[in-house]
């Protein structure tokens, strides 16, 4: 007898290739090969945001996300990364996509999914134009405060098959606003007086001013992207994928996801290992196929595990995996007391070192060994904040410095959360989203006081490597960066700080070569190393591989104003105003007080006299 359907309530995203009949009857062997390129680039945004790939047949593709917020921001990256591509393609071989996103009931059968939830999804990408999104008024209801972008209401429309009328929005994928969605008034059109000019963008010349040795673009070659299945280190590799929430609250996941963080941190400080970094393995999440991580990561072992967390107690189970046969090598599972977690968190990592026969020096295991904070409910809170920084926006990266802040009102003697509350404020300083020197001048303090506590926290130092640039302590960030890598070899973001540390002190090769030991370690994710390879790129007069990247990191990181910034310069230095403005918009979406910072940006960049009148007629500083 069969069992009861299941109905859920899910996020639906439907695409499907524009022509693609006569793309087929053109070139099918060079279609089919295109169609399966994006694909694979489309599956990994759509996992990037939790979200999985139902059914692919042909030209179309399923998609369901855990939330509309998650849909809609993968459509947008969906859409950014395939114009991006497009751009090397000849007009007659590029692949248009149309996306509709629903949120609504359906019918949950194995691993497919059925019901009018599906059918309204792909009636709305029917109706989309080519490049264009059309999404459900229950989407709009719940992204329309979250995401600013421009939202043109399409009324009620009959549907094919649909019983009842839906109503349509079409959103602006330029940022762009319809009438009835302005409401900036005349500030807005101040920013577009600038933009018109980009003027905006000659506060972040530096990127396209600063002095680059000729002979260096003979090396750029080599970060140009990330390596493809790179070759196995000479010492022991090994990544660590997301440990499963297995808890019954689905909210636990911030605890799951920060033992994993952990443990990687635990045996990255291990100079015997090759380590991948959080924000590669986690790309993987919920990835089956071990011997494809390994292969695509370049390391031999996997450790995965899943966790627990009920009441006072925790469960972990952890599995250790040779990519290079499919074997387990080892397994463990701990049922212990909450308070037991950093003894569950040390065996685990003891256990690797000891089936991987790594050395290790007492110093070294002392460390995996130390117990952070005595107070649980203070780890807890700063685990909540770890996740919300990672999560890469503006909102979480304010959120956390809250969550660290009453982390270290339990614990005054948590290193941890003074590093994490530095971190939030360098973050917002290389993000663009607040440069106010008195920020960096905080930053150092945390990261001074988090060193008091623990000298061996590579992130303080990472933190003190960004606010001394900022302050143009240029040397004293060197030392910060040499320090921080010495303390975690195995750490992309380390590797970066000292590239970025040696870049402003003039040392341009072995910048280079720190940026290519970062993507070494984090091969899988777009990244500042992108960003700023893209940069290194653009000097060495490598300009469409500097653009692709920057694409890229703009398409993986919504929040990331950088990028942009240099986009839109070189976009307007070339003429293509449309997507300057574009660029422009999106950086007003992220921070829309970005005018009042022109002070920080502009000092020590020389104006001309065109340029101060336009920023004078815009009203800015």
């Amino acid at each position: 007898m069969a069992g009861p359907i299941e109905r859920k309530l899910a996020a639906i995203l439907s695409a499907d290739v524009v022509g693609y009949s006569r793309l087929m009857a053109e070139d099918d062997a060079s279609t089919i090969r295109t169609l399966t390129a994006y694909q694979q680039e489309i599956g990994e945004l759509i996992r990037k945001r939790r979200g999985r790939v139902v059914d692919s047949p042909g030209d179309n593709l399923l998609a369901e996300l855990p939330s509309a917020f998650d849909a809609i921001s993968s459509a947008i990256e969906i859409q950014r990364v395939v114009a991006a591509r497009n751009a090397d393609l000849a007009p007659d071989r590029r692949m248009e996509l149309r996306i509709g996103v629903h949120l609504g009931d359906v019918v949950v059968e194995g691993d497919r999914l059925y019901g009018d939830g599906v059918n309204i999804a792909a009636r709305l990408e029917a109706l989309a134009e080519p490049g264009g999104l059309r999404i459900s008024a229950a989407v709009h209801e719940q992204v329309r405060q979250r995401l600013k972008l421009g939202y043109d209401d399409l009324g009620v429309q009959s549907l094919k098959n649909i019983p009842d009328p839906v109503h349509v929005y079409r959103v602006r994928l330029d940022g762009s606003s319809s009438r009835r969605d302005r409401t900036r008034g005349s500030r807005f059109r101040k920013v577009l007086a600038v933009a018109a000019g980009f003027v905006l963008l000659v506060g972040l010349g530096l990127w396209v001013s600063w002095p680059l040795p000729v002979g260096l673009a003979l090396d750029i070659a080599g970060v140009s992207g990330p390596p493809v299945d790179p070759a196995l280190p000479d010492r022991p590799s090994i990544a660590v994928l997301p440990f499963t929430n297995m808890s019954d609250d689905p909210d636990q996941k911030y605890f799951s996801d920060g033992i994993t963080v952990d443990l990687i941190v635990a045996l990255s400080s291990v100079p015997g290992l090759f380590v991948i970094p959080w924000n590669s393995a986690f790309v993987y999440e919920g990835q089956v196929d071990l011997l494809d991580v390994g292969r695509e990561l370049g390391v031999r072992y996997v450790l995965e595990g899943n966790v627990r967390r009920a009441g006072g107690r925790v469960r972990i189970t952890a599995q250790l995996h040779d990519t290079t046969t499919g074997f387990n090598l080892w397994s463990e599972r701990y049922d212990r007391g909450l308070g037991d977690i950093f003894a569950v968190q040390s065996e685990i990592s003891e256990s690797i070192l000891t089936q991987l026969q790594v050395a290790i020096r007492e110093a070294e295991l002392e460390r995996i060994r130390r117990r952070p904070t005595d107070e649980l409910g203070a780890y807890d809170l700063y685990l909540k904040g770890r996740s919300r920084v990672l999560s890469g926006t503006r909102q979480g990266n304010q959120e956390a410095g809250r969550l660290f802040e009453r982390a270290i009102e339990l614990d005054p003697a948590f290193a941890e959360a003074y590093a994490g509350l530095s971190l939030t404020y360098t973050v917002n300083c290389f993000r663009g989203w607040d440069k106010s020197l008195e920020l960096s001048e905080r930053a150092i303090e945390l990261s001074q006081k988090a060193l008091e506590l623990d000298p061996y926290l590579s992130v303080a130092h990472q933190s003190l490597v960004v606010a001394n640039i900022h302050l143009e302590r240029h040397g004293e960030a060197l030392e910060a960066a040499k320090r921080a890598v010495e303390l975690d070899p195995n750490d992309d973001n380390a590797h970066l700080s000292l590239g970025f540390a040696l870049l402003f002190n003039g040392r341009f090769v072995e910048s280079l070569q720190s940026f290519k030991q970062a993507l070494r370690l984090n091969p899988r994710r777009p990244s500042d190393a992108w960003d700023i390879t893209a940069f290194l790129n653009f000097r060495a007069g490598r300009i469409d591989q500097a653009v692709e990247l920057w694409e890229r990191v703009r398409a993986a990181n919504p929040d990331h104003l950088r990028p942009r910034v240099s986009l839109a310069l070189h976009y307007g230095r070339i003429g293509r105003n449309d997507e300057a403005r574009a660029v422009v918009l999106e950086i007003l979406a992220v921070n829309p007080d970005f005018d009042h910072s022109y002070a920080a940006f502009l000092r020590g960049v020389t104006l001309s006299d065109g340029d101060r009148a336009l920023l004078r007629q815009a009203g800015l500083p």
